[in-house]
C-alpha cells in the first residue's frame, strides 16, 4: 500500500497542511525542525505523490509526456535527449512513448491525461494535432505541414544550401531525396532559391533508373552540385559516386541536411545543414511552460521556425581550414553542440 501525506503527518506529529506545504516547497511556512522531520520520513518511506489526485486537485505533477517516432533518426534522438535534460534541470520528470501508429498515439495521449502529466510534447505526430482536444497543454513539433507549432525552418535550410553552392560558382544545382512527397518543405526552399533556373530532381525510393539518371544529369546536363535531404542519403550518394568513378566535390559537390556526427569521417567530409536541436529543445520547453502557466490548450496555427546553420566540410568545394584530429572527450550524436 502506498504511503500518503496523511500517513506522513501522523508519523511526524504535524498537520496535513504542514506536510503539504513542505512537499510543495513552501518551506517558510513550517519550522526547520518540523520540515526536516517531514522530509526525512517522506524519504525513508519513498513517498511519491499520486498523479491522479494531483490532477484532480489541479496541482502540478512535475511530469511531462513525450511522444516521438520509434524509428527515430539521430537528430530526433538528440532532440529528445536534450528535451529530457532540460526538463530535469527544471525539476521535472519525463515519460517517453513511441507509438507505432495513430491509434497507439491517441491511447498514449489519453494515458498521459489519465495518469497525470502537466503537459505533452509531440515530436512526431501521427494524428491531426489541431483536433485532439487534449485536457493538458501540448506542443507539437510534427514534421508534417500544418501539424507543427515549432520546428526547424526547412525552407531556409535548402535556400542556405543553394546560396552556398552559388558562391562556388554553380548555376546548375540538383535536389536528391528519398521521395518528393515526404520532403515538401525542403523542395519549396530549393525551388525558391534556384528561382528561374532549371530544377533537377532525383528520387531514390522505388527508382531503378536512379544511377542512369544521375549519370546523365552529371555528364550531359553538367549538374555538378547536389543538395540532399538527409546526411545518411548524402553519404550513400557519395559512396555511389566514388564507386562509379566520379570525384567529390570536383565532379559532384554535395551538401546534406541533419548535422550527423559521422559527416566528419565520410571520404570527403560532408558539408551539411545542422539541425538546431539545442535551440528547438529550449524553445519547446519555454513554449510548453508558457502554455502550462496560462492554461492554454490551443494549437498555435502560426508556427515558430528556428533557422539552422551551415557546417562547412569539403564535399561542397571548400577546403578544410585545419587538419582533422581524433578526439574523444565525449561522444556526440550530431554536430549541433559544435555550432558556436
Amino acid at each position: 500500500m502506498s504511503i500518503t501525506s496523511k500517513d506522513i503527518a501522523k508519523l511526524a506529529g504535524v498537520s496535513r497542511s504542514a506536510v503539504s506545504a513542505v512537499l510543495n516547497g513552501h518551506y517558510n511556512k513550517v519550522s526547520v525542525e518540523k520540515r526536516e522531520k517531514i522530509l526525512a520520513i517522506a524519504h525513508d518511506l519513498r513517498y511519491r505523490p499520486n498523479p491522479v489526485a494531483l490532477m484532480l486537485a489541479k496541482k502540478k505533477t512535475r511530469r511531462i509526456g513525450i511522444i516521438t517516432s520509434p524509428f527515430m533518426s539521430g537528430i530526433y534522438s538528440d532532440l529528445t535527449s536534450k528535451i529530457t535534460f532540460l526538463l530535469g534541470e527544471r525539476g521535472y520528470h519525463s515519460s517517453l512513448v513511441m507509438p507505432l501508429d495513430a491509434k497507439q498515439e491517441l491511447e498514449a495521449i489519453m494515458d498521459f491525461e489519465s495518469f497525470g502529466v502537466d503537459g505533452i510534447i509531440i515530436a512526431y505526430a501521427l494524428n491531426d494535432v489541431k483536433k485532439l482536444n487534449a485536457k493538458v497543454p501540448i506542443v507539437s513539433m510534427s514534421p508534417y505541414p500544418k501539424q507543427y507549432e515549432l520546428r526547424v525552418d526547412l525552407k531556409y535550410a535548402f535556400e542556405l544550401a543553394v546560396t552556398h553552392f552559388r558562391k562556388h560558382g554553380h548555376r546548375k544545382i540538383g535536389f536528391v531525396c528519398p521521395k518528393l512527397s515526404v520532403v515538401p518543405l525542403q523542395w519549396e526552399g530549393y525551388m525558391a532559391a534556384i528561382g528561374t533556373a532549371p530544377a533537377y530532381k532525383l528520387e531514390v525510393t522505388e527508382n531503378p533508373k536512379f544511377s542512369e539518371e544521375l549519370a546523365a544529369l552529371i555528364e550531359e546536363e553538367e549538374v555538378h552540385a547536389w543538395t540532399v535531404t538527409n546526411d545518411l542519403l548524402a553519404a550513400r550518394l557519395m559512396r555511389h559516386l566514388i564507386s562509379a568513378g566520379y570525384k567529390v566535390p570536383e565532379d559532384a559537390a554535395l551538401i546534406g541536411f541533419d548535422g550527423s556526427a559521422f559527416v566528419e569521417v565520410t571520404p570527403s567530409p560532408l558539408t551539411t545543414i545542422v539541425f538546431p536541436s539545442s535551440r528547438i529543445a529550449e524553445r519547446c520547453i519555454d513554449l510548453l511552460f508558457e502554455k502550462i502557466e496560462s492554461g492554454d490548450m490551443t494549437f498555435h496555427t502560426v508556427p515558430e521556425l528556428i533557422k539552422p546553420e551551415l557546417h562547412i566540410g569539403e564535399s561542397c568545394g571548400c577546403k578544410a581550414g585545419k587538419p582533422y584530429k581524433i578526439t574523444w572527450d565525449h561522444q556526440i550524436i550530431t554536430l549541433d553542440t559544435e555550432i558556436k
